[in-house]
């Protein structure tokens, strides 16, 4: 058996224990759909258990929101990445090694993009006379972006080996990319037609939004992915 065979057996083995993200054409064992509920879970569960444990207020909750919508797009992000360098991760950890500082760059996108996303958050705490020193001040916020960041990096692993399966993996992660944007779309709508006229409790109007829209997303993933149509051309879909 030759090293390259031998890498990818080994990589089969750490692969089985990730979760792929859903798609369309990607059918889930039931590890995979476990793994997928705890995930979820521990997602959406940050801002709840923040609310009825720790004290969270309703300008930490949006903050947080808002940075578990960017830890989405940097898995994304970052597993693209990977990809353009053509390493593939089921070969050990070389190919990992090799992939990572591509994938790195690629990543570090998400900042152009945080800017026009974020933009409405920072105008809405305002309008609700929320501070910054508020919201450092705020230990429940350090704790929130501590998961978050947690289950990014899961969310960048299980992208990465998502894509090295080819068609169904691209599938799958276009699928995954396109709830986050649609969920933060409505997530803008609530902020411009209400969040804005509410002053403090508009916050509480927006974590109900994007509680809602986390909801709608997990129980009916391709419909929601769906809501925001893509008007691209077949050939620039592919």
């Amino acid at each position: 058996m030759s090293k390259r065979d031998r890498g990818r057996r080994a990589g089969r083995g750490v692969e089985a224990l990730l979760p792929r993200p859903p798609g369309p054409d990607v059918p889930q064992s039931p590890t995979e759909r476990l793994w997928r509920v705890l995930l979820a879970v521990a997602r959406n569960a940050v801002g709840v258990v923040g609310a009825l444990f720790f004290g969270w207020a309703a300008p930490t909750l949006v903050v947080l929101y808002f940075a578990d919508t960017l830890a989405g797009m940097w898995a994304v992000f970052t597993a693209v990445g990977f990809k353009f360098s053509n390493a593939d991760p089921r070969q050990g950890f070389g190919a990992v090694a090799e992939g990572a500082l591509t994938a790195t760059v690629v990543g570090l996108f998400l900042v152009a993009v945080a800017v026009p996303l974020g933009i409405p958050v920072v105008m809405l705490l305002g309008a609700a006379s929320a501070t910054w020193r508020e919201l450092i001040a705020d230990p429940a916020l350090a704790a929130g972006i501590g998961v978050i960041a947690l289950t990014g990096l899961v969310g960048a692993v299980r992208h990465v080996f998502a894509l090295a399966e080819g068609r169904a993996g691209d599938a799958a992660v276009k699928q995954a990319f396109a709830i986050l944007m649609t969920r933060w779309v409505l997530v803008l709508i609530a902020i411009y037609t209400l969040g804005f006229a509410l002053g403090r409790f508009g916050l509480y109007v927006i974590v109900l939004a994007y509680a809602a829209a986390s909801v709608w997303s997990e129980l009916e993933p391709e419909r929601f992915a769906r809501l925001i149509p893509d008007r691209r051309p077949d050939a620039a879909r592919s």
